[in-house]
């Protein structure tokens, strides 16, 4: 198996099922940049800097106090959508 930390290429055998880095430093770095990647997005976020929605066809611009990526307008509809799928599995009408 190949180490998942970025930039790290080494081959090693998995010890456990659920081994993903060849060390325990290489698994150190990459916890350490995801935490640190995490930071600076949620400073960024909160200090107003322009996001848009991920949903396809949206690009809405986000609040700062959205703390996800997609928007409520695509949230709602993907609800409404969800919703009149299950209504039409069961066989309900309104």
């Amino acid at each position: 198996m190949i180490c998942a930390n970025d930039g790290c290429e080494n081959e090693f055998t998995k010890t456990t099922h659920n081994q993903k880095y060849c060390s325990d430093e290489c698994c150190r770095e990459a916890t350490n940049r995801k935490i640190r990647d995490k930071y600076y997005a949620e400073k960024e976020r909160l200090s107003g800097k322009k996001r848009l929605c991920k949903s396809r066809g949206c690009n809405n611009l986000l609040s700062r106090y959205n703390e996800g990526e997609t928007c409520r307008e695509c949230i709602t509809k993907q609800e409404n959508k969800n919703r009149n799928e299950l209504l039409r599995i069961f066989n309900v009408s309104r």
